[in-house]
């Protein structure tokens, strides 16, 4: 889970100033840690397709086909701070899983743990008159099968809810998943405690050598 860090974009750039061999020890000891959390969900990834079918998509659904090596490669770590979102936050590490086909094995069921409603005859008004028509947006099953997403949900493990119980923090269905997010419940906050730790040691380092108040506080956004 993240743990909000104050002025740690400052500390990485005064690493880079003061000490540019610390920083990249730095970033090689965040990195060691993220790599121990992407190696196990990788190993997580399912060597057949839970359903039959999937992985003989073609056409334009073939990129959300089936494919465990793509899914395994499409699940990585950056230690590069990303750029400011909305409320002013930045991830100085991140884990991330970006193939189509892994993002829907990760989170396929959150929504809609029995799938989407079949497709229903909708009245709509076109050229002066009511017609009826089958809906065809994103909220509905459009397969001829009207359970299909129930049984493709079934097919898969469990979703893992990622927030250990007692950890500080509001509980959705966006912490649930099982690959990333099963793999971050199994590590038990040591990954977030580790980093932590390291960057805490840089800080330390620069203030020895700059004289300087300490960098990095855990609370607030990052400036």
């Amino acid at each position: 889970m993240p743990v909000e860090l104050q002025n740690a974009v400052a500390l990485s750039k005064a690493l880079k100033q003061y000490t540019p061999d610390l920083a990249k020890e730095t970033q090689k000891e965040i990195a060691k840690h993220l790599r121990k959390v992407v190696n196990r969900a990788r190993g997580f990834v399912p060597a057949e397709s839970p359903l039959s079918g999937w992985e003989n998509q073609t056409g334009i659904w073939e990129y959300r086909a089936f494919n465990a090596g793509l899914m395994k490669r499409g699940i990585g770590y950056s230690t590069t701070p990303t750029k400011p979102n909305k409320r002013g936050f930045r991830s100085l590490a991140t884990i991330f899983n970006k193939s189509a086909s892994g993002a829907i094995y990760e989170t396929a069921g959150r929504l809609n743990p029995q799938g989407l409603p079949p497709a229903q005859r909708v009245k709509k008004y076109r050229g002066g008159k009511f017609i009826q028509e089958w809906q065809t947006d994103k909220t509905v099953n459009k397969s001829a099968n009207p359970n299909a997403g129930k049984q493709f949900i079934n097919s898969m493990p469990p979703l893992v809810d990622s927030q250990q119980s007692n950890s500080a923090g509001r509980r959705t269905r966006k912490t649930k998943g099982r690959l990333m997010f099963r793999a971050w419940a199994e590590d038990q906050g040591r990954t977030t405690a580790a980093v932590v730790k390291a960057i805490q040691a840089a800080n330390m380092t620069v203030v020895k050598k700059t004289n300087a108040r300490g960098e990095v506080s855990f609370k607030g956004r990052d400036k």
